[in-house]
């Protein structure tokens, strides 16, 4: 059973080359082996959310093996004329 992800960090970054804004914070998600890093603009409450809600969709589709930004199934079949 594979674990789940969670947020393992938010800390106060710089801003990546061409970012806006002067609050940039860093995320980690980390599930056993895997380790996953993001950067996000905002405040740290806000960050911790969105990093909270990606740790909560990849737990989803890892339980489903579906992925909420690429549904799998069949493709409708093309009309015909």
């Amino acid at each position: 059973m594979p674990r789940p992800f969670k947020v393992a960090r938010v800390e106060k970054t710089d801003a990546p080359d061409g970012g806006q804004g002067q609050d940039w914070y860093r995320y980690v998600l980390e599930s056993g082996r895997s380790t996953i890093t993001g950067q996000r603009c905002g405040s740290r409450k806000d960050v911790l959310a969105y990093a909270t809600q990606c740790a909560e969709q990849l737990n989803t589709r890892g339980l489903t093996g579906q992925s909420i930004w690429s549904p799998r199934g069949r493709k409708p079949a093309a009309a015909s004329t």
